[in-house]
């Protein structure tokens, strides 16, 4: 992540949007996820008027909002004339410990004065870049794993539940064809997305990014709907549609930005290698939140099926997924 700072009109956006790459509609200002979660098609772009959040929230609950950006801007308000409000020197002391919190993880921080750019922490070459100079596209494919006892039982099986393939899920994927000629997969480094991959891809050196591991599903975790159907907090849960959190877990909401953040650093870096492909092997849940959030046409969150071993293959241009289809054999090779 990169923190951009500096006083008003002082450059930020224009550096943001000439230096880095990215587009006019990548921008969102902050202030509107006062009242809720922000939607995982701006996780990965960037943030302005970040400073406006803590009007509303304290910095922590702001920092919750703000990681998966690419890019935060903030405009320094803690200095110059003391405010004769309380709330108004309340909320440069919150925007200044926003700043600071920020700052601590972000790689790359850059202050802007009169429309130059200083960087007080890492370096420029780390920062990340737009759409706009985002290269070739990508071919992408994702795998989900091979059936395990919770798949068979029809448990949730999240990122809290670390299970093996069953023996049947294994057969199943070893009836399947084997692509040796792909040399890098990227799993959730979750056992079961690893055997799938090991498998599927016998040649291929495992990356893990566990920031693609399923949803977790908190207290639901290895138990089944018929055990849960009495228990109010899963039935509010499933009336929500997945959008409130899981007890002691995530809500669909926060799976999916999550989901989509780490999805954006993988591919940056198989670029960064210079490939033009990358395989993923991945959870349903997973390959549901990242096709209804960057699939153009829209694809719905629940309309996405799919079965264990199955595939989906897409083209990504570094801000959408096109071209969605059903993989062929073809489409790992």
């Amino acid at each position: 992540m990169m923190l951009v700072v500096g006083g008003a009109h002082s450059g930020k956006r224009t550096f943001v949007r000439e230096k880095l790459g990215f587009a006019a509609d990548d921008f969102v200002d902050a202030a509107q996820f006062a009242e809720g979660g922000v939607p995982a098609a701006f996780a990965g772009r960037v943030a302005y008027c970040a400073e406006e959040l803590v009007r509303a929230l304290d910095a922590d609950r702001a920092l919750e909002r703000l990681i998966g950006f690419d890019v935060v801007i903030l405009s320094l308000v803690g200095s110059g004339v003391v405010p004769m409000r309380a709330e108004d020197a309340q909320w440069r002391e919150r925007a200044g410990r926003l700043g600071c919190a920020l700052a601590a993880r972000a790689d790359v921080v850059v202050r802007m004065t009169c429309g130059i750019p200083q960087v007080i922490k890492g370096n420029l070459d780390d920062a990340p870049r737009g759409t706009q100079g985002a290269g070739a596209p990508l071919e992408v494919v994702f795998v989900r794993h091979g059936a395990t006892a919770g798949t068979e039982d029809h448990r949730y099986s999240g990122a809290g539940t670390d299970e093996p393939l069953s023996s049947a899920g294994e057969r199943a994927l070893r009836d399947l064809a084997c692509y040796r000629d792909v040399f890098r997969v990227i799993t959730s480094g979750m056992a079961r997305t690893d055997q799938t991959a090991r498998i599927l891809f016998p040649n291929a050196e495992l990356m893990a990014c566990p920031g693609l591991r399923e949803m977790d599903f908190g207290d639901f975790e290895g138990r089944g709907a018929a055990e849960l159907k009495e228990d109010a907090r899963y039935r509010a849960w499933v009336d929500s549609w997945c959008e409130t959190r899981c007890p002691h877990g995530e809500g669909k909401n926060d799976f999916t930005r999550r989901v989509v953040a780490a999805f954006r650093e993988a591919c940056k870096s198989e670029r960064a290698q210079g490939s033009g492909r990358a395989v993923f092997v991945v959870h349903a849940g997973t390959v549901k939140a990242l096709l209804s959030e960057l699939a153009v046409p829209k694809i719905g969150y629940f309309d996405v099926h799919t079965e264990p071993g199955g595939a989906w293959a897409a083209t990504w241009d570094g801000r959408y997924l096109r071209d969605v289809r059903p993989a062929s054999g073809g489409d790992a090779r």
